[in-house]
């Protein structure tokens, strides 16, 4: 016995999703349909609901008649064809980010970036005061107008007071690649028929930034910034937490979580076990003697570190730098690029490093192996010097 249920769930900006509450031998099971019920402000949204709400409904009769209909994943994209189905561009959006949310399929890391983009889209046309621009009026034109104020207007906020520092690479082509996500949901579930993006010239997109190892502390960089007295106790841990980092390669995610009973020993070894934040895979790093002694007390928790936000973490480590006369931009994922770049200049190995620092795919642990040659070029330049020319 099969009993389908057509449902609404109240959305971003007033908005509402439906989906079908399915039961079946004991079991309840959601099919969000990518149809979505805007508010009623005038005669031309209610007609939109209404065929929305019919579309829907022949949905729900088509899964009784013909339950083998039902997607395994619970959410199929549904196309509709009316002409009346526009949406707002946030409205889009908004809608994507609710079903990113409920499904369950998307990283908390992908959802932000989706907030952010919601974020930006929204200033970016009450800039252009066209806040009620429409998912079929988002042609290729407001593509490029869209990523030019990203590259040469838009400011990041928590800049804004200290200086006028624009968006990296990395970050406007992970904004494009957002928006152009959010385009191509919105043709497979038929609320516009192609996306705009790809008729772009390639000079008006931003491209793929060439995979760099990021900002790094040499050894003799690291001992300096730990040796630096700390008297605040929240300082002091934020040193304590980027050390040990920056000989464990562990994420910052990964430090949160960090418990004692996450720590192993055997004799004189030690090792560390976690499952990490962001890949979910299982990875076991050996600790040394060095890393260990930046261990901070044991307290009544079982966490080992006690750290206040990130931002407070950055702001702590970037006080410390600066005190010690460390010029390079210190944030608290330099720790793992110091690891990753140690241990690949030590052993040469790129197998090892990758497996120290549990990724996923070779190509993200490329990156060191390049550092570490530009290290040896140096070596053989300088060993060059003592000998010179006849």
């Amino acid at each position: 016995m099969i009993n389908i249920t057509l449902k609404q769930k109240e959305i971003a900006y007033g908005n509402k999703s439906l989906y079908l509450d399915i039961y079946e031998n004991g079991k309840h099971k959601k099919e969000f349909l990518s149809l979505y019920l805007l508010p009623e402000i005038d005669e031309q949204t209610r007609d939109r609901n209404r065929k929305t709400l019919e579309k829907a409904w022949q949905i729900r009769a088509e899964r009784i008649l013909h339950p083998e209909s039902i997607p395994a994943k619970g959410h199929e994209p549904v196309r509709v064809d009316d002409d009346g189905n526009d949406m707002k561009v946030t409205d889009w959006i908004g809608c994507c980010i609710s079903d990113m949310e409920s499904s369950g399929a998307y990283s908390v890391s992908i959802i932000k970036l989706t907030r952010y983009l919601l974020s930006l889209v929204s200033e970016f046309l009450k800039v252009h005061r066209r806040q009620g621009i429409t998912m079929h009026s988002f042609n290729g034109q407001w593509f490029k107008l869209f990523f030019q104020w990203l590259k040469d207007d838009y400011v990041p906020g928590k800049y804004v007071r200290i200086s006028s520092r624009p968006l990296s690479p990395s970050s406007l082509h992970g904004i494009q690649q957002r928006l152009m996500a959010i385009f191509n949901k919105a043709v497979r579930s038929g609320i516009i028929t192609a996306n705009p993006f790809y008729k772009l010239d390639k000079c008006d997109i931003f491209p793929k930034p060439t995979p760099s190892a990021g900002t790094y502390l040499t050894p003799d960089e690291l001992k300096l910034f730990m040796s630096s007295v700390e008297k605040s106790p929240g300082v002091a841990d934020a040193q304590r937490a980027f050390g040990f980092a920056c000989l464990t390669g562990l994420r910052i995610s990964d430090i949160y979580a960090l418990k004692w009973s996450d720590i192993y020993h055997d004799g004189d070894r030690h090792w560390l076990t976690i499952v990490q934040k962001k890949t979910k895979k299982l990875n076991v790093v050996p600790i040394c003697p060095t890393a260990l002694s930046w261990l901070p007390p044991k307290r009544d928790s079982d966490l080992v570190f006690s750290l206040p936000a990130r931002p407070n973490v950055d702001t702590s480590l970037k006080r410390i730098a600066k005190k010690v006369g460390i010029t390079k931009n210190i944030h608290f994922h330099v720790a793992r690029h110091t690891f990753a770049t140690l241990v690949q200049t030590a052993i040469g190995d790129i197998e090892t490093t990758k497996a120290l620092l549990g990724h996923t795919n070779i190509s993200s642990t490329a990156i060191y192996a390049d550092v570490a040659m530009d290290d040896k070029i140096k070596a053989v330049e300088n060993t060059a010097a003592a000998f010179p020319k006849p």
